[in-house]
């Protein structure tokens, strides 16, 4: 008896206080959730890159909810996907268009040189002409080939960049939502995935090229010294390696943070639970609050997720495009030189377009785990609900 007199005088002493607070009903102005959003977003946007940013529609940069959503819905569109690709090929088609030209000439001299050497009983001079011929290929091979690199280089900075200014952003989404221990979850492995990133497969990757280069090299302009094994036991533990750290970091990201998840649902549930027993009537009431404001962390979370995804995909396309004609050009390129009887132009251009798989292999990997977080975002339920 005593316990609930206490109880109700603290009851009535919180309830005078709240009479006590000044309200103005005519300059209040309630913002729903959802409608204006998050400071952190604008920061996430200032890591795209510039010739990304021309390819979004001017919604994506508005700080209202409904815009984004909006532009969220034309992006995800069979059309505006379609349209966004066909414009990128067409960027990079003309110079990869331009290196078949150049290659498949010089393919073609060679083999004609070669067959009036024959012909002739010459096949010394032919083989001189055969060497010449590899290294100009080989030469325009590791000028596109460092480009190609750097490109790869840049796209993991970038890629670290979103990952830095998502780690605010997602955490601010999940702390909306009540899942403060997905957040922190979440944000510790997006901090390990940034370093191991940024430590690991950004210093790595050049010197892997280059060693993969230098060993296609020699082993096309000296092929009794036979490097084709050695060259592909580098490449496919190079790439299992990566695969194997980026699933690991994807398991460790993808169980914590949706058990950071349960376990704030969990908490949310044992409070409600508390004010509904303790405080009927009020206790509803919060629980009918809190229900309108997961649903509308719900829909913001969703908007800003999916707008995120479509985003890193816009980001990763170019990239992936430009390494995949590249790829492409070095195949058929290859499949001249096998046509036109060219051994040792056909190993080098195999071995670059191997190099160009690998690169797609590693770019693709490690974009899966920020897109992951991302998923889980989205996926995960607010706590408060």
């Amino acid at each position: 008896m005593r316990r609930r007199i206490r109880l109700f005088s603290l009851l009535l002493v919180f309830l005078s206080l709240l009479l006590l607070l000044p309200l103005d009903a005519t300059e209040a102005k309630i913002s729903p959730v959802g409608e204006e959003l998050p400071e952190e977003y604008a920061d996430f946007l200032e890591g795209i890159p510039d010739e990304v940013t021309g390819l979004l529609p001017e919604g994506i940069f508005s700080s209202e909810g409904e815009a984004v959503e909006e532009s969220v819905r034309q992006m995800s569109s069979f059309s505006y996907l379609l349209r966004t690709v066909l414009s990128l090929v067409g960027l990079e088609l003309g110079t990869c268009l331009g290196m078949l030209g150049a290659v498949a000439g010089l393919l073609i001299l060679s083999a004609i040189f070669r067959a009036i050497c024959t012909s002739f009983g010459s096949e010394t001079v032919g083989r001189a002409l055969s060497f010449c011929s590899v290294l100009v290929i080989l030469s325009s091979l590791l000028a596109v080939g460092y480009r190609t690199v750097l490109s790869v280089t840049d796209y993991f900075d970038t890629l670290g960049a979103l990952t830095a200014a998502s780690l605010p952003l997602i955490g601010t989404l999940y702390a909306m939502g009540g899942n403060v221990a997905a957040a922190t979850a979440s944000s510790m492995g997006l901090s390990v995935f940034m370093t191991v990133m940024e430590e690991l497969v950004g210093k790595t990757v050049v010197p892997f090229c280059g060693v993969c280069l230098a060993f296609a090299a020699v082993g096309t302009l000296t092929p009794s010294l036979r490097l084709g094994s050695l060259l592909s036991t580098v490449k496919k533990n190079y790439a299992t390696a990566l695969a194997f750290l980026m699933m690991l970091l994807l398991a460790m990201l993808g169980t914590q943070t949706t058990l950071g998840a349960r376990a704030d649902g969990l908490a949310m549930r044992s409070v409600k639970f508390a004010a509904g027993s303790w405080i009927p009537i009020v206790g509803g009431s919060v629980g009918e609050l809190l229900r309108s404001v997961s649903a509308g962390v719900s829909y913001l979370r969703g908007s800003l997720g999916i707008c995120a995804v479509l985003l890193l995909l816009f980001t990763l396309l170019p990239t992936l495009i430009k390494l995949f004609l590249i790829r492409l050009t070095w195949q058929v390129s290859a499949s001249l030189a096998d046509l036109l009887g060219c051994e040792s132009e056909k190993r080098l251009l195999d071995e670059f377009s191997s190099l160009c798989g690998y690169l797609i292999a590693a770019v693709s990997v490690c974009s899966s785990v920020l897109l992951l977080s991302l998923t889980t975002l989205i996926r995960c339920a607010s706590a408060i609900g």
